[in-house]
């Protein structure tokens, strides 16, 4: 009997300490096999792929209640690589984000590495903005164009309250944005990026600049970026479109990309997505490097969290004959 009641408060104080406890875990599982026909070389390549439609990742946040409207909250996010021998953090962007802040009535304040309102633009302005591998507006190239740090080392950032649909967002990171004191006559390097978004009914938008300084011995070399974005939901097709500009101002030439798309459900569960993008390349190469991508590509939803795909990708580089071709079927799970 006395081993139940211990065994029982012992439960009761478990039981506690989870509901205590404010820390989410969240993520992404997407993995898909993958077909790439490169006709400049006539080769075919196959593969199982992690982060086909959505990069795979995994994510641990919390938000702590410290009275009168305020709140502190963190979040902890790593790539995944799910078709590798490898764990957390294993791709690219290894820390995706990590960061600790404020949030009340006066908006939020972060700081740590962070997703910039640059990369929330790119992957706001197009069905896949956020996908690397199936969509066109990057595989066109120039990844996210507005680069000042699509993810910024050693930052900070503001973002309102959301009014009336409004919401905006400042962002300054310094010094440099990959790992500090890599880079000689970086140590003055900073961005800053300012936003606004709109979301309001089938309506959305969104502006935003940038300015990367990066002061250098002899010459400084800073560049402007901004972009604009729109969408509307008819209801039978929803409608996006995004230009985005990054302009050199030593070499006083500017990369430009737009981008195209649209996402037409014809079922209850799945949707037809169709997007095109143009990336010219004029601020880092002599010649102008002219790049079409489109994409088509069909999502089934098989439940709240799971969604089966299939996709083709074609790559056009404008004068060679390196044009690809990629085809793709995956499963991705959110948690």
């Amino acid at each position: 009997m006395q081993k139940k009641i211990i065994a029982l408060a012992l439960a009761a104080l478990a039981g506690s300490a989870f509901a205590q406890s404010n820390v989410t875990i969240y993520g992404i599982a997407d993995v898909g096999l993958v077909a790439v026909d490169n006709q400049a070389n006539s080769k075919n390549v196959y593969a199982i792929n992690s982060g086909v439609l959505s990069t795979s990742r995994i994510g641990f946040k919390g938000v702590e209640d410290l009275g009168n409207g305020l709140k502190a909250l963190f979040t902890l996010e790593y790539g995944l690589a799910l078709d590798q021998n490898t764990g957390i953090g294993a791709t690219g962007a290894v820390a995706r984000q990590q960061f600790v802040g404020l949030t009340g009535g006066f908006g939020t304040v972060i700081a740590g590495r962070l997703q910039t309102t640059g990369l929330d633009f790119t992957v706001a302005g197009t069905p896949l903005g956020g996908s690397t591998g199936i969509g066109a507006t990057n595989i066109a190239g120039g990844g996210t164009l507005i680069s000042a740090a699509a993810r910024a080392n050693n930052a900070v950032a503001y973002v309102s309250p959301t009014f009336s649909g409004v919401t905006l967002a400042l962002n300054h990171a310094r010094a440099p944005f990959g790992a500090e004191g890599a880079v000689a006559n970086t140590s003055d390097q900073n961005a800053t990026l300012a936003s606004a978004s709109y979301a309001a009914g089938p309506i959305t938008a969104g502006l935003v600049y940038a300015y990367v300084s990066n002061p250098q011995t002899p010459v400084s070399d800073n560049n402007k970026e901004w972009g604009v974005r729109g969408g509307y939901d008819f209801g039978v097709a929803k409608l996006q479109g995004t230009y985005q500009q990054d302009k050199n101002e030593v070499a006083n030439k500017a990369s430009r990309k737009y981008a195209l798309g649209v996402t037409v459900p014809v079922s209850a569960k799945g949707a037809v997505v169709g997007e095109y993008a143009q990336f010219y390349n004029r601020a880092t190469v002599a010649v102008a490097d002219d790049v079409k991508s489109y994409t088509l590509a069909y999502t089934h939803s098989l439940s709240k969290r799971t969604t089966a795909y299939a996709a083709f990708n074609g790559k056009n580089p404008d004068g060679s004959n390196n044009n690809t071709n990629t085809y793709g079927v995956g499963l991705r799970h959110s948690f």
